[in-house]
């Protein structure tokens, strides 16, 4: 019986919602938050521009000179 109150109070601990955390966030961590979304949005940006990059110079018959061949691949 002891195990199965301990069972019952486990569950309706759990069953409870936790408190709500309120944190005050400085202006300090907004302005690093900010320049930490900018850097990422950069990087991004350049990932896609290497990626299109990669995509027009293989288009333009660059994956011939890669594999050897004469003729574009199609």
């Amino acid at each position: 019986n002891d195990l199965n109150a301990q069972y019952e109070a486990e569950l309706s601990h759990i069953g409870r919602k936790a408190p709500e955390e309120k944190r005050e966030v400085s202006m300090s961590e907004k302005q690093e938050d900010y320049y930490r979304g900018f850097r990422s949005r950069v990087v991004l940006f350049w990932i896609i521009c290497n990626f299109g990059l990669v995509a027009t110079v293989l288009s333009t018959a660059g994956l011939s000179r890669i594999s050897g061949t004469k003729n574009p691949v199609d």
